[in-house]
């Protein structure tokens, strides 16, 4: 009899799919912490990495905060070489920018906000940076796989 309500309990826990616990999805790996508005730690998520002409690289990185959906946008716009630490700020700057969205909420990088380091590979990184509205997020980021485009 308690061999039967275990077998029903796990049959019920199973059917319960993506309705039960965290509705994060995609790869483990990652380690961003926010502070500020939106603070907490993101540790799953999607992260779809691009390389545009072997110039321009692009994280994006896609999942559920808090809750709420989060687009986070990692891209260095021009000269990107590979491994190396690069500066993040506004899109004028044309160096690298961090956009986040989770829910309504928007920040990005502004003219000398941090850095974003891309792993030897191009396949993960980290970045410390200010974003508007009194958001920060500093920590490590792997990609799902890194296309060429």
């Amino acid at each position: 009899m308690r061999l039967a309500g275990v077998a029903v309990g796990l049959l019920m826990f199973a059917a319960c799919g993506p309705f039960c616990g965290s509705t994060s999805t995609g790869s483990g790996g990652q380690h961003l912490v926010f502070t500020g508005p939106v603070a907490g730690t993101l540790t799953s998520a999607h992260v779809d990495c691009r390389v545009f002409g072997g110039s321009e690289f692009n994280a994006s990185i896609t999942g559920t905060f808090n809750s709420k959906p989060l687009v986070f946008n990692a891209q260095i716009h021009s000269n990107y070489k590979g491994a190396g630490t690069y500066s993040v700020g506004s899109l004028l700057d044309g160096a690298g920018e961090l956009r986040l969205q989770v829910g309504d909420f928007l920040a990005s990088t502004s003219t000398g906000a941090g850095t974003i380091t891309i792993d030897q590979g191009g396949a993960s990184g980290s970045m410390d940076a200010e974003l508007s509205n009194a958001e920060h997020v500093k920590g490590s980021f792997k990609c799902d796989e890194v296309h060429s485009a």
